[in-house]
């Protein structure tokens, strides 16, 4: 850095001073002719004055020594723009959810739930022997005991319900188990994605959707009259949208014949899509 010493000198017609140069020592003199001018002289020769018109100097000197140590002039901020962009596939749905449920009341909560816990042990044992993993799987539901309540507002009883669930990717295994669960109907029929099949359709469409995001960038900064743009932030997600399906009562009443039967149940489509979301700035 180079760097300036400010040295006060009387001189024969009035007051100045020399810039020392840091590096080669050369003495460059500074006359206050301006000053010597307008003041008079007795008042300029004073030492207080010398030193006034001095730091008066120096104050340009300063301000032009901070430039140079930050270099350039400070640029103007640079523009940041957030944008989205995403990519979707529709993919076939691999993976059968069946709810099966059963609903029991009484005076007491201790016996509803004595009868709950019987029912679904039964079904347990029936649909435990079949299970394999990612094939069909069992997993007990949701189980709850709540007051029963007269038309008058009175509680008069319990009622509660209970559900097991058979999922996995043997529709027909898992329908025909559905249809022949002792004292056990159906609730609800879902239709989704297997965790793989979730998977590849993601790693499918992930590169379209960079490449979404990199064509929209590059469109918006030329619109906005910039040359080129860097990444800031970036984050990506995805999703999936499904169909469910509701247990038919045609297929209910099928459930309570003698002699039963696979519960109906059509796969459809779900649509996966991969968002990306980030900003850029504009350069």
């Amino acid at each position: 850095m180079v760097r300036y010493t400010l040295t006060p000198k009387r001189r024969a017609r009035g007051v100045g001073c020399f810039l020392r140069h840091s590096q080669s020592q050369r003495q460059v003199p500074v006359v206050f002719a301006t000053f010597r001018e307008r003041l008079p002289m007795k008042l300029i020769r004073t030492p207080s004055m010398a030193w006034v018109l001095m730091t008066a100097l120096a104050l340009p000197v300063a301000s032009v020594q901070a430039q140079s140590a930050s270099g350039v002039p400070h640029a103007p901020l640079n523009q940041v723009l957030h944008l989205t962009a995403s990519a979707q596939t529709e993919v076939a749905q691999d993976w059968l959810v069946i709810t099966l449920s059963v609903q029991k009341e009484g005076l007491q909560a201790p016996a509803v739930q004595k009868q709950l816990n019987a029912m679904v042990s039964a079904a347990l044992a029936v649909a435990t022997p079949m299970a394999k993993p990612g094939a069909l799987e069992v997993k007990t539901g949701e189980m709850n005991v709540s007051p029963r309540y007269g038309r008058e507002g009175k509680m008069n009883g319990w009622v509660g319900s209970a559900q097991l669930v058979l999922q996995g990717r043997d529709v027909e295994q898992i329908t025909t188990l559905a249809g022949r669960m002792p004292d056990l109907t159906v609730s609800q029929i879902d239709w989704r994605l297997s965790s793989e099949q979730k998977t590849a359709a993601e790693a499918r469409i992930q590169t379209e959707a960079v490449a979404n995001f990199q064509s929209k960038a590059q469109s918006l900064t030329k619109q906005f009259g910039f040359a080129t743009y860097t990444l800031k932030d970036v984050r990506v997600s995805a999703q999936e949208a499904g169909e469910g399906q509701v247990m038919p009562r045609m297929a209910m009443a099928q459930m309570d014949a003698p002699s039963p039967m696979p519960v109906p149940a059509v796969a459809g489509k779900s649509r996966v899509v991969v968002n990306i979301s980030g900003s850029i700035v504009l350069r």
